[in-house]
């Protein structure tokens, strides 16, 4: 008897068996959102709800990462490898929350290193960096303002004309600096005067501090954040699990509430 016919393989898995290909080879750049559900049910000929099932198979494998407004953003297969929970983590959180809200930059400066940045990032007394003042907005609020410095051959390869489109760790990505762990502090202060200016809201008033180094993978810092939340207008989640013998911290940056 002949062999029974091969099963063909649901319509969703096929679709996201492509769409795990284009993402491969490079036809979804990460850090570019895909095209929207409609237009991806129109290229292969399939409900929308076959194309959001498969979106959904490639989310779990930590191929993409769903954001609500946003569309879907590829994170790539060397992501996926090295974090398998990473849609869920901090950092990939980090690039969602950049991508659904809006960023001014204030000033984008090369200037000497102090001597608490040089000390972060590892760098000799005085070296150059790239310092970027800038403000997250959503809903038209000023969420967050903060300071951010690069080391100067990060800045100098990053698209500066891109920092109010995309993430800023997505262009680090993009200019091959890829981003692998972070370790971030948080503290209570209050607003400096110029904090205070940025976010419109009183001098002295609380907010949430956080300081935040990002590593590579060989543990080199490449990136310093210091950043000002206003409180009233930010929530932080946290997520505590254990896997294995350890235990593992998952934050995540909550929605920022809309003020008129």
């Amino acid at each position: 008897m002949p062999p029974p016919p091969t099963p063909t393989p649901p319509l969703f898995r096929q679709v996201a068996d492509t769409i795990r290909a284009r993402l491969r080879d490079g036809t979804y750049p990460v850090g570019i959102p895909l095209p929207g559900e409609r237009a991806l049910a129109d290229s292969f000929g399939v409900a929308r709800v076959t194309v959001r099932s498969a979106l959904a198979r490639l989310q779990e494998e930590g191929l993409v990462t769903r954001l609500r407004g946003q569309g879907t953003l590829p994170l790539g297969q060397a992501m996926a490898e090295q974090h398998p929970k990473l849609h869920n983590g901090l950092l990939d959180n980090i690039v969602s929350q950049g991508l659904r809200t809006r960023i001014q930059v204030l000033s984008c400066t090369r200037q000497p290193c102090g001597e608490e940045i040089g000390r972060l990032l590892q760098l000799p007394p005085a070296a150059a960096v790239l310092c970027i003042h800038r403000v997250r907005k959503s809903g038209g609020a000023p969420v967050m303002y903060s300071e951010v410095a690069l080391p100067e051959s990060i800045g100098a390869a990053i698209a500066q004309p891109l920092l109010e489109e995309m993430p800023l760790l997505t262009l680090m990505e993009r200019a091959g600096y890829p981003f692998d762990h972070g370790e971030q502090e948080l503290s209570a202060t209050i607003a400096p005067a110029h904090v205070a200016l940025a976010l419109k809201i009183p001098a002295g008033s609380p907010l949430l501090q956080v300081r935040r180094v990002v590593y590579d993978a060989r543990k080199r810092p490449i990136q310093y954040l210091l950043g000002y939340y206003a409180p009233e207008r930010y929530r932080y989640r946290m997520h505590v699990s254990r896997s294995g013998s350890a235990s593992k911290v998952w934050i995540s940056e909550g929605s920022a509430t809309r003020h008129s």
